[in-house]
């Protein structure tokens, strides 16, 4: 009998190509927090972004080449949902935060409850071990994060009103944990569509000044 490989480093065992992108995820994550600590919106959006493809390569990966690794999917399954929690909640919640904090106790309730409503969605997907059917209801934490950062962009450009973007926001953080059906497209034609309509985003709002 096969005696265990042994690793000095907890991560060792759990190391795979899906689970590589997902650790460069979570710095993506982290980098961009610190840039908008440091005032450097724009650019923790754009990784925001990069994060948000990250996480559909991360799953493609793990699909087509790692099925049969079950212990690292399980581990994946986790940390995939930590960086989301970071990217698309977290730090998302703190740039909102931080364009409106002219108005605290109002940007202050919507940024919670993206965090908050982000967790709770995330958690219970963790439990989930069927056909994967009930993913297709409410709106999905990339996605929600994905509509949130280019409202900021068009806010920050002057094309759309705070309180508009505030609203619309507080309406995103919601749908995140309704039974209501939202099934998207495949992922390929997400990723190609998403990539698109964000750089014409861009080139609208100037980016980068």
């Amino acid at each position: 009998m096969m005696s265990k490989r042994r690793y000095w480093l907890m991560p060792g065992k759990y190391i795979d190509g899906a689970n590589l992108v997902t650790a460069i995820n979570v710095l993506a994550g982290i980098v961009a927090l610190m840039l908008v600590l440091a005032h450097r919106a724009e650019w923790a959006i754009l990784l925001v972004f990069i994060a948000i493809l990250l996480d559909h390569l991360d799953g493609y990966l793990a699909r087509r080449f790692y099925a049969h690794q079950q212990e690292k999917r399980a581990f994946g399954k986790q940390f995939d949902t930590l960086a989301d929690m970071l990217n698309f909640n977290v730090v998302t919640a703190v740039l909102l935060f931080q364009q409106f904090a002219y108005t605290p106790l109002l940007t202050g309730v919507i940024s919670a409850s993206i965090v908050l409503f982000g967790c709770v969605r995330l958690s219970h997907f963790t439990l989930q071990t069927g056909s994967g059917d009930e993913s297709a209801y409410g709106l999905q934490t990339p996605y929600a994060a994905f509509i949130i950062i280019n409202m900021l962009l068009l806010n920050t450009a002057g094309y759309l009103p705070g309180g508009l973007v505030l609203l619309i926001t507080a309406i995103i953080s919601i749908l995140q944990i309704t039974c209501v059906p939202i099934r998207m497209p495949n992922a390929t034609f997400c990723v190609t569509a998403l990539s698109v309509l964000f750089f014409i985003n861009l080139l609208l709002c100037g980016f980068p000044n």
